[in-house]
């Protein structure tokens, strides 16, 4: 599967595991910028591990709701980096609650 990024290159998205999807999200989202980083592990934990808000509040101390919004934030970013039609972000990033 490919997708087309911010500056209209073509994407090729691994079929071979989680190794090769972060490494395509390191070279071709978030890089070396921190902020962004810190937003996946909130994303993985809540969507891959299943944590409560509050739970992910406590280890980055923050409140819930700022871990809501950073949340909301960083699917907004890769949507929109990840912009092609043909790659279903929303299911790789959206959580049950």
């Amino acid at each position: 599967m490919s997708v087309v990024n911010q500056k209209n290159l073509k994407v090729v998205l691994p079929r071979t595991g989680p190794d090769d999807f972060w490494q395509t999200i390191t070279l071709q989202f978030a890089q070396a910028d921190a902020r962004k980083w810190k937003y996946l592990a909130m994303l993985a934990l809540r969507v891959n591990a299943g944590w409560p808000l509050e739970q992910i509040a406590k280890v980055f101390q923050h409140q819930p709701g700022h871990v809501s919004r950073c949340l909301k934030r960083i699917k907004e970013e890769l949507r929109e980096h990840f912009d092609d039609s043909n790659f279903p972000m929303d299911e790789w990033i959206e959580d049950s609650g």
